[in-house]
């Protein structure tokens, strides 16, 4: 582990991970697979991005201009999550899946039910329904290669398990396949590949105040999330990049997104900490030693579809964003 990344947490960590900016290639098309396919509904179109959410509230930004699908070998958006509510949302999902004929892949992490897939351009997404209740123990030494986990009934588990998709599709058996995803739907986290990961980690932890959760670098693995929690908000890997560049310009893939504050004083002392940084209206934004572009806002602060470029004042040292 990191030497420092042990220490208690200053008290800002954030609140939650926020909109997530994709450069797509086929702008109509995206926004179909996530309307009709995942149940996200249109939020607002301002010509330049289509923002997709739940209740109103943009959880994915879409930025047409790409002009070539998402590929793996470069470090950038491993998978991005989004956390369903309770376990009806769940076979719903499942469901429109089914009925739509739409590839995907379900595992049982026991801290969450999981379907994987991926979108057009080959973006990850992953629809969670996070089960912390499930699981008692868990522990994952540095130099072990998987977690031990006990679930809440004393029994070993693995973190890789089948999902049984007959047993939630009981759960709703007459969903109605038009309507939108549940209510309470959320960005979960995002999970990124990195070319090294101790600095990336050290970023995370150290800089945003994210708490530690596991830190394996025997597989090239790290989580980290909230204090207290067993549920990651940001998980790093190297399994495909290591000492990668970032995607190629045109590359379909994550432009940004979002970290929230709980309040304005702890997104402040984040910024302190930061090596570079620019002012975006009521954000800032930076970039990971990645290359992925993070934008830090208090949770208040309104989604945005652009950075607004007449807003951005330099602060930090000089050389700006920190990559």
């Amino acid at each position: 582990m990191p030497a420092n990344t042990a220490q208690m947490n200053t008290g800002t960590e954030p609140a939650a991970i926020g909109t997530i900016h994709l450069d797509v290639v086929d702008l109509e098309q995206s926004v179909e697979w996530w309307r009709d396919l995942v149940g996200l509904r249109v939020v607002s179109d301002d010509g330049e991005a289509v923002a997709l959410g739940v209740d109103g509230k943009a959880l994915v930004f879409l930025h047409p201009g790409a002009t070539s699908r998402a590929r793996r070998g470069y470090t950038g958006l491993y998978h991005l999550a989004i956390s369903l509510p309770d376990e009806p949302a769940l076979a719903h999902v499942l469901a429109r899946l089914s009925a739509l004929n739409a590839p995907f892949s379900g595992v049982d992490h026991i801290i969450a039910k999981s379907v994987y897939l991926s979108d057009p351009d080959g973006i990850g997404l992953e629809l969670a329904l996070e089960t912390p209740e499930r699981v008692a123990y868990v522990n994952w030494p540095e130099t072990e290669r998987a977690p031990e986990i006990i679930d809440a009934e004393g029994h070993s588990r693995e973190s890789l398990g089948p999902l049984d998709l007959d047993a939630i599709q009981a759960v709703a058996p007459d969903a109605e396949l038009s309507e939108a995803i549940a209510p309470g739907t959320r960005v979960g986290h995002v999970h990124l590949a990195v070319a090294e990961l101790e600095p990336a980690y050290r970023f995370y932890h150290d800089t945003l105040d994210f708490a530690r959760i596991n830190y394996v670098p025997v597989i090239g693995y790290g989580d980290l999330g909230k204090s207290g929690t067993l549920l990651h908000q940001v998980a790093l890997n190297t399994w495909q990049t290591a000492g990668a560049p970032p995607g190629p310009v045109g590359m379909a893939g994550m432009r940004r997104f979002a970290v929230r504050y709980g309040s304005q004083t702890g997104l402040s002392e984040a910024v302190e900490r930061l090596e570079g940084f620019v002012r975006d209206g009521d954000g800032y934004l930076t970039h990971d030693p990645a290359g992925n572009e993070v934008e830090l806002a208090a949770a208040a602060a309104p989604a945005r579809s652009e950075p607004a470029n007449e807003s951005r004042t330099a602060l930090g040292p000089a050389g700006a964003l920190q990559c």
